[in-house]
């Protein structure tokens, strides 16, 4: 099979199921996709060039262990830029005019203790004032989260300091910022949970994600959604409400309510609409 940087991790998988831990040469985090739910949520959006700086190595590394389980590389005369990390190679000197009263969060900590560190860092974002910009230190680049904020018009560039450390900036731009996102997607349906509730009856799967490390939550919730029967629901006993999950749901057709119970319980109840 013929690749090029291009060519997504799931089209690998599929030709061979060696990729998986190829891949995982550069960055151990990669073993995760042998989880077929968790493959079928991440793998579509990564590219071999995305996978080279998640692992923080040059991509020709990456080409030649996949060209030594089969895989055929060939130059593209015309390479699809990637939008998450265009501004990655922008001059130092284009870089620093950017970085004007900057903000620092160290997000590590938080993963290192397995929480998500997704609503610290969208907290931080949208009470940025136009002159700010924010620095995210990780240990990986958040590829996901860069295209997210991008596709908004946000200005983003990494650096790598030292081995293992991975410095992500975003200037933002209040103008194109669309508050609430995560609210209106929730808030899109008209339904109220306990009514909603009371009209499934027990036809539904119940499942307490609040004591699984990331990203199990969103893979056991995925799963059990496949299993659902026509008409049942899955009420789900979380911590928070799953923004990365949101997505994936409009994408399955399926309508998902809230109720909050606490700052670390939240119900949510996933169904489609008959």
């Amino acid at each position: 099979m013929k690749i090029n940087r291009n060519t997504r991790i799931s089209t690998l998988i599929k030709e061979n199921k060696e990729t998986i831990d190829v891949i995982a040469t550069v960055n151990k985090n990669f073993l995760k996709l042998k989880n077929p739910i968790l493959r079928k949520v991440l793998a579509p959006r990564v590219t071999i060039a995305d996978a080279a700086k998640v692992g923080g190595v040059n991509i020709e590394i990456l080409i030649d262990k996949l060209k030594e389980i089969g895989f055929e590389y060939e130059s593209e005369d015309k390479i699809i830029t990637n939008t998450a990390t265009k501004k990655a190679n922008l001059k130092e000197s284009t870089q620093l005019k950017y970085i004007q009263n900057l903000v620092t969060l160290d997000v590590r900590p938080s993963l290192d203790s397995g929480e998500d560190p997704f609503n610290i860092i969208m907290k931080e974002i949208k009470i940025l004032e136009d002159d700010q910009t924010l620095k995210i230190i990780n240990s990986f680049e958040p590829i996901p989260l860069i295209r997210k904020l991008q596709s908004k018009g946000y200005v983003s560039w990494t650096e790598r300091p030292e081995e293992g450390v991975v410095n992500t900036f975003f200037k933002m731009d209040k103008s194109k910022w669309v508050d609430n996102e995560i609210e209106e997607v929730v808030k899109k349906s008209k339904k109220n949970f306990d009514d909603q509730l009371a009209n499934i009856g027990d036809n539904y799967k119940r499942i307490d994600v609040r004591q699984l490390e990331m990203p199990e939550p969103m893979v056991q919730i995925l799963k059990e959604i496949e299993t659902l029967k026509k008409g049942e629901a899955l009420y789900v006993d979380h911590k928070k409400i799953p923004q990365f999950l949101l997505p994936e749901l409009e994408q399955r057709n399926f309508e998902i309510l809230y109720k909050e119970i606490d700052c670390n319980h939240t119900k949510l109840l996933i169904y489609k609409d008959n």
